[in-house]
């Protein structure tokens, strides 16, 4: 039996609110609690990758306050779905339908953001960027199992979806698959195989573009002659966290709100919600609380609103670039302050 690390820490989605987990990362440093393993999923993938690339809190901080960083969050990427005939009337639809997956959904075409295939051209400063057993890393993403050519046609009970982990070689030998199966009832009629994958040629940086992609907001990655989707897939891996860990440290997340349960159940076939609290029934060691985030910075991250003059959704932006380096700093003081409470609370 291969040695558990001492302490995982999940970085789990955070669209553009990414420096929260700089700061949770620094408050878990100053604890004495630095965790030797990550475990990445969504946003949380690009957290990580910074982490591992800079040596320390001032410069990771600095990375994602910098220019490169600054032009890619704010770059005006929004496509035709934005309208709300189109985006608007999906989810509608999809709130109306209480169906697990009955369809293969277009996930290839139909995404709100425009978001290119290859971070490198965005963010050089992160190309060298490689899994490593230095900072022991893993993402999360998955697989999509059917064409293109059958997007509308019926499920008919087929898994859809693969999920895969994205590592290096000596970090996925102490992986037992078989451990980290999801069994329950939530998933057992969805689109998504029980089993698990794991996949070491990839870079860091090419496995955070893959577990950024989202349903019908980000498209998916076609690399290797396969379609790749994101790690929204499995949000919060804590099988994974406590197979690989003595303890874990998660985000207490907000639950899914009535759309986003609606698209998970439309096009992954379970209930995000149900799983949310599959995740707090297996108690991890330490939660950090971010279910009142959005209250809590409000104004202070790019927010997805509605133009209603234009029935279209729109992105709300910092006014200036100091503006975005003040929201940035706004947001690293919130993820060490959460964690500081969640940490003292548990003494």
């Amino acid at each position: 039996m291969e040695r558990k690390f001492n302490n995982a820490f999940i970085l789990s989605g955070g669209g553009t609110r990414l420096m929260i987990y700089l700061g949770m990362y620094a408050a878990l440093e100053e604890l004495q609690m630095k965790p030797d393993v990550l475990i990445a999923t969504c946003g949380g993938a690009f957290a990580a990758a910074v982490i591992t690339t800079f040596p320390d809190t001032i410069s990771r901080r600095a990375y994602l306050k910098s220019e490169e960083y600054y032009q890619f969050v704010t770059k005006d990427r929004l496509t035709k779905e934005k309208k709300l005939s189109r985006i608007g009337l999906l989810s509608l639809q999809k709130v109306w339908s209480k169906k697990n997956a009955p369809l293969m959904e277009d996930v290839f075409h139909k995404y709100l953001a425009d978001v290119s295939q290859d971070f490198s051209r965005d963010f050089p400063s992160l190309t060298a960027t490689m899994f490593s057993s230095e900072i022991p890393t893993l993402l999360k993403g998955s697989q999509i199992l059917f064409d293109p050519k059958l997007i509308g046609q019926k499920r008919g009970g087929k898994k859809l979806y693969q999920k895969l982990v994205f590592t290096d070689k000596e970090t996925a030998s102490k992986i037992d698959l078989s451990a980290i199966t999801i069994t329950s009832e939530n998933y057992k009629n969805s689109a998504v195989s029980a089993s698990v994958k794991i996949k070491t040629n990839l870079s860091m940086l090419v496995s955070a573009r893959i577990s950024v992609s989202d349903m019908y907001y980000v498209a998916p990655v076609y690399l290797e002659d396969t379609y790749f989707a994101g790690g929204a897939i499995d949000l919060i891996p804590i099988e994974l966290a406590k197979h690989l860990a003595k303890t874990v440290t998660i985000e207490k997340k907000q639950s899914y709100s009535l759309v986003e349960e609606a698209l998970v159940r439309a096009v992954l076939g379970y209930s995000g919600n149900q799983r949310l609290q599959e995740i707090e029934n297996q108690g991890a060691n330490f939660q950090i609380d971010t279910i009142h985030i959005k209250k809590d910075l409000k104004g202070h991250y790019i927010k997805k609103s509605i133009d209603w003059k234009n029935l279209e959704i729109c992105f709300e932006y910092p006014k200036s670039y100091q503006d975005f380096k003040d929201d940035m700093d706004k947001q690293w003081e919130y993820g060490y302050q959460q964690t500081m409470k969640a940490m003292q609370s548990e003494k």
